[in-house]
């Protein structure tokens, strides 16, 4: 139960930090926008791993985050017999904390949403533990992610 719990935050950390970022880009006019288009990236492969491309730029990201349409998923367990479609990796540059290190930080991976084939569903890896999360999806945001690993 705990695991679960635990899974469960996880991944809505990481729908909280999409929609942050959305939320920094147009609610801060002096935010440097800039910073978030460096500081994040969304890798794009197909079902064998192969990268397909990646997303970097604050719009294509804006657009990503609001395509995603995530008030309206629920977690539901994914059908058996479903091929998996591809993957979206989200990538964040470190934080940078003051005394620690040299101010050099790397990028690393937040999540992966791995989609499947002619069905609205996803799953989401954290990378924290072990376990796979679930999601049915709005049938839109299926096809637009299938359409960006296409």
């Amino acid at each position: 139960m705990r695991k679960r719990i635990l899974t469960v935050g996880a991944v809505l950390l990481c729908l909280a930090l999409l929609a942050g970022c959305k939320f920094l880009t147009r609610t801060n006019v002096d935010f440097d926008t800039d910073s978030i288009s460096k500081t994040q990236k969304i890798v794009i492969c197909d079902a064998a791993g192969n990268e397909k491309a990646a997303i970097t730029g604050e719009r294509e990201i804006d657009a990503f985050v609001e395509a995603m349409d995530a008030e309206r998923w629920k977690i539901e367990e994914v059908p058996e017999g479903l091929t998996e479609a591809g993957s979206l990796t989200l990538w964040q540059r470190e934080t940078v904390t003051a005394l620690i290190g040299r101010g050099e930080t790397k990028t690393a991976p937040i999540c992966t949403l791995q989609l499947y084939e002619g069905a609205a569903y996803l799953a989401i890896e954290t990378g924290f533990m072990d376990v796979s999360i679930p999601f049915a999806i709005p049938e839109e945001t299926a096809a637009y992610l299938r359409g960006l690993i296409e």
